[in-house]
């Protein structure tokens, strides 16, 4: 296609509806259209870029054995209820109900989908191990949006979910995912921090986040020379726990 018939318009104003010097640039630039606080329109050349990130992960994720699927965005309200979450999400589920009055919420995270699937298909550890992911859009209620594109009411982000025989196998994988993440970050150009971080509503005894420093963001991190970061988040949970406090 000719640049001449690309769907593209260009503004040197900075957008009344930015809230965000990453938003501002991708409006200016023809990137993305902003539809309401949090949701946003990806135009021709925004999602070029977003499907090549997708091709990046894709590539990640097969390397080291995941298998891509892609689960529904509806979840019947038992489904959250089973694991007690339908009331307890942080932010929010977005809710809605049926023609027929049953009850439904917006996927923010497919833990419940992805056990509901394994439950019925897999009845030996034969089977295991394995990992499925998917990309898929997501929805969060949140109470306002920020951080441009990365903490919005819709989005799209890839989550994976392995099963194992036993701890130890868990643990080697993790370790697999792990430098397949950095692998992503770097093939993308971004020097990422691994540190620990909190678990939240997702639940879980570890959990780690990656982190890009940036001028503007939301999270403070504390990285030690031996090795050691932490989300800053993570430190004042510690600081302030009974134990630490005794």
């Amino acid at each position: 296609m000719k640049e001449s018939e690309l769907f593209l318009k260009t503004s040197k104003e900075r957008p009344k509806e930015a809230d965000n010097v990453s938003v501002e640039l991708l409006i200016r630039a023809g990137f993305i259209d902003k539809l309401a606080a949090g949701i946003y329109t990806f135009l021709p050349l925004g999602l070029r870029v977003l499907r090549k990130i997708e091709n990046i992960i894709r590539e990640e994720m097969n390397g080291i054995d995941g298998e891509e699927i892609l689960m529904p965005v509806l979840h019947p309200r038992a489904l959250w209820e089973e694991t007690d979450r339908w009331d307890k999400m942080d932010p929010p589920l977005f809710k809605l109900k049926d023609r027929h009055n049953r009850e439904y919420g917006l996927g923010s995270t497919h833990e419940e989908v992805i056990s509901q699937i394994v439950r019925r298909r897999i009845d030996s550890y034969k089977y295991l191990p394995f990992m499925l992911y998917q990309i898929q859009d997501k929805f969060r209620n949140e109470m306002r949006s920020t951080g441009g594109l990365l903490r919005t009411r819709e989005f799209l982000m890839k989550d994976a979910y392995s099963f194992h025989t036993d701890l130890k196998d868990l643990q080697n994988y993790y370790l697999k995912v792990t430098k397949a993440y950095l692998n992503i970050f770097e093939s993308m150009g971004l020097e990422a921090i691994q540190v620990e971080a909190s678990p939240g509503t997702i639940g879980g005894k570890i959990s780690h986040e990656f982190m890009v420093v940036s001028p503007t963001g939301e999270d403070n991190i504390v990285v030690c020379e031996c090795g050691f970061g932490s989300n800053e988040e993570v430190i004042w949970v510690i600081k302030n726990a009974p134990s630490a406090r005794a």
